[in-house]
C-alpha cells in the first residue's frame, strides 16, 4: 500500500479537506503498514570483532582490506562502532608516511575514495607512537546488500615509506529486512540495540526479567553518562542531560 496523505484543503475552513474520520483512518492504515514491516525485520545479536592489518600489509593500504565479511544474500551490515589502534614499526623503518590529504576510508563498495561509514585521518596513520582513535563517522544514505566492510587508503597512493600494525575493533549486527532469518536469529539475544533521537528520557520495556547491563552511546560512538532507573525487572528509564541522539545497548 502506498503512503496515504491527508487532504487538508487549500485554505483554512474551506471544507475541501478530508473529514476527521477519513483522516484518522488514513493515519491508522499508514501506521499499521509501518508496524507490520518493522515486525518482520530481523537482526542478529550485536557482534564484536577484531581485524589486524600487519606491518607488512600496511604498505598496501590501497588494497581492499576486508574487515567484516559479506552478511549473506538480501542482508546488510549495520556498523555500530569502530575504533583503531596503530603501532608504528621500530626504527629505522618508523611509522607510515602518507600524503596529508589521504584518509583510511571505511566503505562497503570497495572504492578507495568512498567513505560510506567513515574514515581515519592522515595524522592518525602517521602517528609516531601507539595511538587509539575512533572512526570519524560519515552517515551514508545507502547501504549495499550482501557486501563486506572494507578499509582502503584514499588517493590510490600507498604509503611512501614506513610500516605499522593497525588493529581495528568493531561492533556490528546483521539486518535482514525481508525477515527470512539472520545468524543468531531465533536464538537467545546476547545484546539488544535501541536507537533514540534527541531525547532526554527514554523508557525501555525490555521484558528480560532481570536488571540488564546498559551502555548508552551517541551517534559518533562515544559513551554517554546516563542515569539508569530500573522500574522493574522488565522496564527501565534512561535519563540524559542534555538531550542527545544515539543508541542504547543492553544485555
Amino acid at each position: 500500500m502506498a503512503r496515504q496523505e491527508i487532504n487538508i484543503g487549500i485554505v483554512p475552513d474551506d471544507k475541501r479537506g478530508d473529514k476527521l474520520r477519513v483522516g484518522g483512518k488514513k493515519i491508522n492504515e499508514n501506521f499499521t503498514e509501518l508496524y507490520n514491516w518493522l515486525f518482520n525485520v530481523q537482526a542478529s545479536p550485536v557482534i564484536a570483532g577484531k581485524h589486524v592489518i600487519t606491518e607488512q600489509e600496511s604498505t598496501l593500504l590501497t588494497e581492499k582490506n576486508e574487515i567484516i565479511p559479506s552478511p549473506g544474500a538480501g542482508k546488510v551490515i549495520e556498523l555500530i562502532s569502530l575504533i583503531s589502534r596503530i603501532t608504528p614499526a621500530e626504527a629505522p623503518a618508523g611509522g607510515l608516511q602518507v600524503y596529508p590529504n589521504q584518509t583510511l576510508n571505511v566503505t562497503t563498495d570497495g572504492d578507495t575514495e568512498t567513505q560510506d561509514w567513515g574514515y581515519f585521518p592522515s595524522l592518525f596513520l602517521m602517528s609516531s607512537g601507539m595511538v587509539i582513535q575512533r572512526m570519524t563517522p560519515v552517515f551514508s544514505t545507502q547501504i549495499f546488500e550482501n557486501t563486506p566492510v572494507y578499509v582502503c587508503l584514499s588517493g590510490r597512493e600507498n604509503p611512501k615509506s614506513g610500516s605499522a600494525k593497525i588493529e581495528l575493533f568493531y561492533l556490528y549486527r546483521i539486518i535482514d529486512p525481508a525477515g527470512t532469518g539472520v545468524p543468531g536469529g531465533g536464538g537467545s539475544v546476547i545484546q539488544i540495540v535501541q536507537s533514540f533521537v534527541n531525547q532526554s528520557e527514554i523508557t525501555v520495556q525490555h521484558n528480560l526479567q532481570k536488571y540488564p547491563t546498559v551502555v548508552v552511546v551517541d551517534t559518533t560512538g562515544r559513551e554517554l553518562v546516563a542515569e539508569i532507573i530500573h522500574d522493574s525487572t522488565d522496564q527501565m528509564v534512561i535519563r540524559l542531560n542534555p538531550a542527545s541522539s544515539g543508541k542504547i545497548i543492553y544485555s
